[in-house]
């Protein structure tokens, strides 16, 4: 219990960071997320089959003639 207050009175008290954020941090941060959601599109892609014909497999029902 005292380490986690500890460790919520040090990133609640503090004061300025006077931080200076570069121009090219904000397309970094927009290329990251770009290349994330095409990242899991290329799974999507890339395993769609297998996961539809894994889905159709559970649920195929057997004909009884």
């Amino acid at each position: 219990m005292k380490r986690i207050s500890a460790i919520l009175i040090i990133f609640l008290i503090q004061g300025n960071a006077n931080a200076y954020l570069d121009m090219g941090t904000g397309s970094y941060i927009i290329q990251a997320i770009l290349a994330g959601l095409f990242t899991s599109i290329y799974f999507v892609k890339l395993y769609w089959f297998k996961v539809t014909h894994w889905i159709a497999k559970i649920f195929k029902r057997n004909k009884i003639d």
